[in-house]
């Protein structure tokens, strides 16, 4: 959405018409959005990266846990 607006403010960057302002708007309040619904889903249902997660942690496809902790409580059981 910025990339048209940004697209449709170049031909007159000081006069831009109706449509590219309302667009300018409707961006803000999708990013707004988005913002305070990634928010929601890290505070209120703890969405959110393995504590013991790195760069080196195996993919999430692999099945093997993010950290050493959880291989090692794994051996034990």
């Amino acid at each position: 959405m910025f990339v048209v607006n940004w697209l449709l403010r170049m031909d007159a960057p000081g006069e831009p018409g109706v449509f590219p302002i309302v667009l300018s708007f409707a961006s803000v309040g999708l990013a707004s959005l988005e913002g305070w619904l990634g928010g929601e889903l890290v505070d209120r249902f703890g969405v959110g990266v393995a504590e013991g997660a790195h760069l080196n942690s195996p993919s999430s496809l692999s099945g093997l846990p993010a950290n050493e902790d959880s291989i090692a409580s794994r051996r034990e059981e």
